[in-house]
């Protein structure tokens, strides 16, 4: 498979856990990357820094990047959305 899209649960390194939308691809290297999108506009602040992390795909655990911090979606109301890069193998 070289895209997903659907549920996905995000780890941070404190142990939390958060439900979020991804949107995934990978290329024919198999680097992979994509975005993450949280719904509950008040996981904003707990979420904001965070550079690095882990996710769930169907179970499958994945690692990813988050190069910019500022990448949030100007949107006090609405989805918050995060971009990610994969760092090994794709979860999916």
């Amino acid at each position: 498979m070289n895209t997903y899209s659907g549920p996905a649960v995000l780890l941070v390194e404190d142990g939390s856990k958060f439900d979020t939308e991804a949107e995934l691809s990978k290329d024919a290297s198999g680097s992979w990357s994509g975005t993450l999108t949280l719904r509950d506009a008040t996981l904003f602040r707990t979420l904001l820094n965070v550079t690095d992390g882990h996710l769930l795909v169907n179970g499958q655990p994945g690692e990813f990047i988050r190069p910019d911090t500022s990448d949030w979606v100007a949107n006090l109301d609405g989805p918050r959305v995060m971009r990610i890069l994969g760092s090994g193998p794709a979860p999916f």
